[in-house]
């Protein structure tokens, strides 16, 4: 009898959100199988979180193998209808989670849901929804500078839309999105190939282009995300991320 629900958390260097994240998988209305994938084992944060949450499962890597490798550690113990992946700095409210299975249990041809995502002072995150193309990471890159830039990039988070009732998209962030679990098993997981950035863009790619099922966007299902992007501000993460936007290109071909 396969359970409900299982989630995972990718551990590396986290601070102290990663409570708050763990808190609300324990607050939820819906039992929740929870592993904890550690790629930063020299630290003893995941120590700290089992004897704080001793129901969950800590699965310790060898150091950081990066996020989507990470996360597919977790496929040989699932045994679950619906896999959740989620960012150590997201909350939410306890009724979320069962009202997503609910909502991909009367939509048996949804394979990923994914929620609308609010920084801490409610205002939206506007993350992708569209396939990721040149002209799009364009619109990212230099939206500040206003003009066809953020239009660009207003039509890639739809932005530019009143959405108010879910609709099928082409993106699921990473940082939180539940998949049914048949779905994640069946792809293996992350193409282990990306590092860190693209692993969820090429994750939804892979589910439309072999039509296991839509992905859908709920904007009435909420969770709020601190998003502090330390990676992308250091040379190296910004590099770390051109390599993953090459990768995706070549592996899909070049779209402008």
């Amino acid at each position: 009898m396969l359970s409900p629900l299982s989630a995972c958390v990718v551990l590396y260097h986290c601070g102290d959100e990663v409570f708050d994240a763990l808190r609300c998988l324990e607050n939820s209305r819906i039992e929740v199988a929870v592993y904890l994938s550690d790629n930063s084992p020299e630290e003893i944060t995941a120590d700290k979180l089992q004897w704080k949450f001793p129901g969950v499962t800590i699965l310790p890597q060898k150091g950081n193998i990066g996020f989507g490798r990470a996360n597919n550690a977790v496929l040989p113990y699932l045994q679950s209808r619906y896999h959740l992946i989620m960012n150590p700095d997201v909350t939410f409210e306890p009724d979320l989670l069962p009202r997503m299975v609910s909502y991909m249990d009367a939509h048996p041809n949804i394979a990923i849901l994914t929620p609308r995502v609010l920084n801490e002072d409610g205002s939206e995150q506007y993350l992708p929804k569209k396939r990721i193309s040149v002209h799009y990471l364009l619109g990212g890159l230099l939206e500040s500078l206003g003009g066809i830039f953020r239009r660009w990039r207003e039509d890639f988070t739809l932005a530019d839309l009143d959405v108010r009732s879910p609709i099928p998209v082409e993106f699921a962030t990473g940082c939180f999105l539940l998949i049914r679990t048949s779905v994640f098993q069946k792809l293996e997981g992350f193409d282990p190939r990306f590092f860190l950035y693209q692993e969820d863009s090429d994750l939804s790619r892979r589910v439309l282009e072999q039509n296991l099922g839509s992905i859908v966007y709920h904007p009435d299902m909420t969770v709020t995300h601190r998003w502090a992007r330390e990676n992308t501000r250091t040379m190296k993460g910004r590099m770390r991320q051109i390599r993953s936007v090459c990768k995706y290109f070549l592996k899909w071909g070049v779209s402008w």
